[in-house]
Protein backbone atom coordinates (compact mmCIF):
# COMPACT_ATOMS: atom_id res chain seq x y z
CA UNK A 1 0.00 0.00 0.00
CA UNK A 2 2.87 2.48 0.90
CA UNK A 3 3.81 2.17 -2.81
CA UNK A 4 1.06 3.45 -4.13
CA UNK A 5 2.20 6.67 -2.32
CA UNK A 6 5.08 6.36 -4.43
CA UNK A 7 3.61 5.64 -7.72
CA UNK A 8 0.77 7.99 -8.23
CA UNK A 9 2.62 10.84 -8.07
CA UNK A 10 5.47 9.56 -10.48
CA UNK A 11 2.85 7.99 -12.70
CA UNK A 12 1.70 11.90 -14.22
CA UNK A 13 5.47 12.30 -15.83
CA UNK A 14 5.77 8.51 -16.98
CA UNK A 15 3.46 6.18 -19.02
CA UNK A 16 5.24 2.96 -17.83
CA UNK A 17 4.66 4.05 -14.26
CA UNK A 18 1.32 4.95 -15.11
CA UNK A 19 0.32 1.03 -16.23
CA UNK A 20 2.17 -0.04 -12.90
CA UNK A 21 -0.19 1.66 -10.92
CA UNK A 22 -3.43 -0.21 -11.44
CA UNK A 23 -1.46 -3.59 -11.70
CA UNK A 24 0.23 -2.57 -8.36
CA UNK A 25 -2.61 -1.73 -6.79
CA UNK A 26 -4.44 -5.10 -7.99
CA UNK A 27 -1.79 -7.46 -6.99
CA UNK A 28 -1.89 -6.02 -3.56
CA UNK A 29 -5.46 -5.92 -2.61
CA UNK A 30 -5.82 -9.83 -4.54
CA UNK A 31 -2.31 -10.94 -1.75
CA UNK A 32 -4.60 -9.33 0.90
CA UNK A 33 -7.70 -10.79 0.37
CA UNK A 34 -5.64 -14.54 -0.38
CA UNK A 35 -4.36 -14.40 2.84
CA UNK A 36 -8.27 -13.91 4.40
CA UNK A 37 -9.12 -17.67 4.00
CA UNK A 38 -12.03 -17.17 2.59
CA UNK A 39 -14.41 -19.84 0.30
CA UNK A 40 -13.48 -19.68 -3.15
CA UNK A 41 -16.31 -18.68 -4.28
CA UNK A 42 -16.21 -15.25 -2.47
CA UNK A 43 -12.03 -15.33 -3.79
CA UNK A 44 -13.39 -15.83 -7.11
CA UNK A 45 -16.05 -12.91 -6.78
CA UNK A 46 -13.16 -10.21 -5.33
CA UNK A 47 -10.98 -11.55 -8.56
CA UNK A 48 -13.89 -10.85 -10.69
CA UNK A 49 -14.28 -7.47 -9.40
CA UNK A 50 -10.58 -6.20 -9.19
CA UNK A 51 -9.84 -7.96 -12.96
CA UNK A 52 -12.96 -5.37 -13.89
CA UNK A 53 -11.17 -2.47 -12.23
CA UNK A 54 -7.65 -2.78 -13.87
CA UNK A 55 -9.08 -3.95 -16.63
CA UNK A 56 -11.24 -0.37 -17.00
CA UNK A 57 -8.13 1.31 -15.52
CA UNK A 58 -6.10 0.36 -18.23
CA UNK A 59 -8.25 1.42 -21.51
CA UNK A 60 -8.83 4.81 -19.42
CA UNK A 61 -4.98 5.01 -19.60
CA UNK A 62 -4.71 5.14 -23.22
CA UNK A 63 -8.14 6.93 -24.17
CA UNK A 64 -8.95 10.11 -22.76
CA UNK A 65 -12.35 10.91 -24.34
CA UNK A 66 -15.63 11.58 -22.77
CA UNK A 67 -16.62 7.87 -23.21
CA UNK A 68 -13.53 7.27 -21.25
CA UNK A 69 -14.33 9.57 -18.41
CA UNK A 70 -17.06 7.99 -18.08
CA UNK A 71 -15.59 4.59 -17.74
CA UNK A 72 -13.34 5.95 -15.10
CA UNK A 73 -16.34 6.51 -13.20
CA UNK A 74 -17.38 3.22 -13.51
CA UNK A 75 -14.05 1.75 -12.77
CA UNK A 76 -14.32 4.40 -9.69
CA UNK A 77 -17.54 2.11 -8.63
CA UNK A 78 -15.90 -1.30 -9.29
CA UNK A 79 -13.04 0.47 -7.27
CA UNK A 80 -15.07 1.52 -4.31
CA UNK A 81 -17.17 -1.87 -4.04
CA UNK A 82 -14.03 -4.18 -4.07
CA UNK A 83 -12.23 -1.82 -1.13
CA UNK A 84 -15.36 -1.47 0.88
CA UNK A 85 -15.39 -5.49 0.68
CA UNK A 86 -11.87 -5.44 1.40
CA UNK A 87 -12.44 -3.04 4.26
CA UNK A 88 -15.41 -5.07 5.70
CA UNK A 89 -13.24 -8.76 4.61
CA UNK A 90 -9.88 -7.72 6.70
CA UNK A 91 -12.34 -5.73 9.87
CA UNK A 92 -13.93 -9.06 10.42
CA UNK A 93 -11.00 -11.02 10.17
CA UNK A 94 -8.91 -8.62 12.71
CA UNK A 95 -11.67 -8.58 14.93
CA UNK A 96 -12.17 -11.85 15.57
CA UNK A 97 -8.58 -12.13 16.83
CA UNK A 98 -7.60 -13.14 20.33
CA UNK A 99 -4.16 -12.20 20.58
CA UNK A 100 -2.49 -8.78 19.64
CA UNK A 101 0.28 -9.67 16.73
CA UNK A 102 1.65 -8.31 13.93
CA UNK A 103 -0.91 -9.67 11.43
CA UNK A 104 -3.90 -7.53 14.09
CA UNK A 105 -1.48 -4.35 13.96
CA UNK A 106 -1.16 -4.72 9.48
CA UNK A 107 -4.80 -5.15 9.35
CA UNK A 108 -5.56 -2.44 10.92
CA UNK A 109 -2.89 0.21 9.50
CA UNK A 110 -4.17 -1.51 5.53
CA UNK A 111 -7.96 -0.14 6.65
CA UNK A 112 -7.01 2.64 7.45
CA UNK A 113 -5.08 3.28 4.05
CA UNK A 114 -7.40 2.05 2.20
CA UNK A 115 -10.23 4.37 4.38
CA UNK A 116 -8.19 6.83 2.45
CA UNK A 117 -7.85 5.33 -0.85
CA UNK A 118 -11.90 4.62 -0.77
CA UNK A 119 -12.71 8.52 -0.05
CA UNK A 120 -10.29 9.51 -2.39
CA UNK A 121 -12.06 7.55 -4.87
CA UNK A 122 -15.95 9.12 -4.05
CA UNK A 123 -14.09 12.63 -4.37
CA UNK A 124 -13.16 11.75 -8.09
CA UNK A 125 -16.80 10.64 -8.74
CA UNK A 126 -18.25 14.18 -7.74
CA UNK A 127 -15.06 16.17 -9.22
CA UNK A 128 -16.40 14.37 -12.38
CA UNK A 129 -20.10 15.76 -12.21
CA UNK A 130 -18.59 19.21 -10.93
CA UNK A 131 -15.80 20.07 -11.93
CA UNK A 132 -16.48 22.76 -9.09
CA UNK A 133 -16.71 20.82 -5.94
CA UNK A 134 -13.30 21.79 -5.08
CA UNK A 135 -11.68 24.89 -4.83
CA UNK A 136 -7.53 24.19 -5.21
CA UNK A 137 -4.85 26.63 -5.38
CA UNK A 138 -4.12 28.50 -8.20
CA UNK A 139 -0.26 28.15 -8.17
CA UNK A 140 -0.53 24.08 -7.78
CA UNK A 141 -0.06 22.86 -10.91
CA UNK A 142 -0.38 18.84 -10.04
CA UNK A 143 -3.13 16.73 -12.00
CA UNK A 144 -7.14 16.62 -10.36
CA UNK A 145 -6.30 12.87 -9.12
CA UNK A 146 -3.15 13.71 -7.07
CA UNK A 147 -4.38 17.07 -5.70
CA UNK A 148 -7.66 14.48 -4.59
CA UNK A 149 -5.69 11.91 -2.89
CA UNK A 150 -3.58 14.58 -1.20
CA UNK A 151 -7.36 16.04 -0.18
CA UNK A 152 -8.71 12.66 1.20
CA UNK A 153 -5.71 12.16 3.61
CA UNK A 154 -5.28 15.55 4.76
CA UNK A 155 -8.92 14.82 5.57
CA UNK A 156 -8.56 11.53 7.27
CA UNK A 157 -5.92 12.72 9.47
CA UNK A 158 -7.57 15.54 10.35
CA UNK A 159 -4.63 17.68 9.55
CA UNK A 160 -7.07 20.05 7.64
CA UNK A 161 -4.32 22.58 5.75
CA UNK A 162 -6.97 24.23 4.08
CA UNK A 163 -4.82 24.33 0.68
CA UNK A 164 -7.33 22.16 -0.98
CA UNK A 165 -11.73 23.16 -0.04
CA UNK A 166 -14.48 21.52 -0.47
CA UNK A 167 -17.06 23.43 -2.27
CA UNK A 168 -20.06 21.40 -3.38
CA UNK A 169 -22.68 20.05 -0.78
CA UNK A 170 -22.00 16.25 -1.31
CA UNK A 171 -17.64 16.75 -1.42
CA UNK A 172 -18.32 18.62 2.03
CA UNK A 173 -20.28 16.02 3.83
CA UNK A 174 -18.40 13.35 2.76
CA UNK A 175 -14.95 14.95 3.74
CA UNK A 176 -17.36 15.66 7.30
CA UNK A 177 -17.45 11.95 7.45
CA UNK A 178 -14.04 11.17 6.44
CA UNK A 179 -12.78 13.38 9.39
CA UNK A 180 -15.07 11.43 12.06
CA UNK A 181 -14.24 8.22 10.19
CA UNK A 182 -10.41 9.42 10.89
CA UNK A 183 -10.94 10.10 14.23
CA UNK A 184 -12.84 7.10 15.29
CA UNK A 185 -11.11 4.47 13.15
CA UNK A 186 -7.70 5.04 15.51
CA UNK A 187 -9.77 5.22 18.30
CA UNK A 188 -11.22 2.11 18.02
CA UNK A 189 -8.41 0.09 16.85
CA UNK A 190 -6.27 1.11 19.47
CA UNK A 191 -9.55 0.73 22.28
CA UNK A 192 -9.60 -3.15 20.70
CA UNK A 193 -5.86 -3.89 20.28
CA UNK A 194 -5.04 -2.64 24.47
CA UNK A 195 -8.59 -4.86 25.87
CA UNK A 196 -7.02 -7.99 23.45
CA UNK A 197 -3.61 -7.28 24.71
CA UNK A 198 -4.82 -7.22 28.48
CA UNK A 199 -6.82 -10.57 27.75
Amino acid sequence: MITFFILVPLSQHNIYIQILVPFGFFFVIISAINTLNFSKKVIKFFFILAGLSLFTNLINIYDETYLSELLAVITNIFDCIFLILSIIAIYQKVHLETNVNNDVIRGGICIYIMLGILWYLFYKMIFFFDINAFHFPEFRKTSESINLLYFSFVTLTTVGYGDITPVNNFAMILSNLEGLCGQLFPAISIATLVSLYKK
